[in-house]
């Protein structure tokens, strides 16, 4: 799979979400089996990797044995009371996984699901309606419309914004960005800004533009003074991502193909709509190909 960066950022699936996951690169490794105890050493070298990757901005809060004797598993926690899972290879590297075993099996979900308390999974239909009516701003001029959650300090939403220009530009989809803010301290003063621009779509261009990977910072610097209205509004939309069932970002809402009906005529398929915390890089062209109607307040319409 392609890295952005193979020690610190990678383009598996992608997503930050509360209390319940960081995903990140892929690896590939043998099958899933406990190799033994995680020690007190393996602690200490896991906290040290964590901090120096992570700037001192997250700690550790467990270690757990991992599929071979080199590899352990990490929970880690940030400043923001966001949790995830890493993986420290010989007690010297700092993989952001997820890993992936040579079945393919995703052992960091595996991971995510016995040692990361699960968030509540909510209908997609429940959100639709709130969602289209959200503050935020649509790009793309033909194509199915699909509405995406960005933090602007999201450097998962950063790589799959530069992801989603060209199939924007060829007319693939549509999409409609709902700005939120709970990253990092300056989130929600620099997604109020951009909501405040003339041209919020422009803003947004410039804070990916202007984006940081080292400190994972968009580029948009806050106004002295933001309108109270939308700082509001991006409270507003925060909430709403939160009654998603996951503070994660990117989150996805989009319509799809589903089997074919068998009581409908020939030709015709049903839409499914679909609620996507995070997203797998690698698959995103299959995903768009997949797309079948517009995201509304009325469900999945043509």
């Amino acid at each position: 799979m392609e890295t952005e960066n193979q020690s610190r950022v990678t383009k598996g699936r992608i997503g930050f979400r509360k209390a319940a996951g960081l995903r990140f690169a892929a690896l590939l490794f043998g099958p899933l089996a406990l190799a033994g105890c995680a020690s007190s050493q393996n602690l200490k070298s896991a906290e040290h990797l964590v901090q120096n990757n992570f700037h001192g901005q997250a700690h550790v809060i467990k270690v757990f044995p991992g599929p071979t004797k080199k590899l352990t598993g990490i929970v880690a926690e940030n400043a923001q009371h966001q949790q995830g899972i890493l993986w420290m290879l010989s007690n010297r590297y700092l993989l952001l996984g997820p890993v992936v075993n040579d079945k393919g099996h995703d052992i960091t979900r595996t991971a995510t699901k016995k040692y990361l308390v699960q968030p509540r999974k909510v209908p997609a239909e429940q959100i639709a309606l709130a969602a289209m009516k959200a503050p935020g701003f649509t790009i793309g001029h033909a194509g199915p419309l699909i509405v995406v959650f960005m933090d602007p300090n999201c450097i998962y939403c950063h790589l799959l914004w530069k992801a989603l220009q060209e199939p924007v530009a060829e007319g693939q989809l549509r999409a409609k960005l709902i700005p939120v803010g709970f990253l990092k301290d300056s989130s929600v003063a620099k997604a109020a800004t951009i909501l405040a621009a003339k041209d919020p779509a422009v803003a947004w261009a410039n804070n990916e533009k202007g984006f940081d990977e080292n400190t994972e910072e968009g580029g948009t610097r806050p106004l002295a003074q933001i309108p109270p209205k939308d700082i509001a509004a991006i409270n507003t939309n925060t909430a709403l991502l939160q009654s998603s069932g996951e503070e994660a970002t990117p989150t996805l809402l989009f319509c799809q193909k589903n089997a074919p009906d068998a009581n409908a005529s020939a030709g015709k398929t049903d839409r499914q709509m679909t609620l996507e915390h995070g997203i797998a890089m690698h698959a995103l062209p299959t995903l768009i190909k997949s797309l079948d109607g517009n995201v509304s307040a009325d469900g999945c319409i043509p």
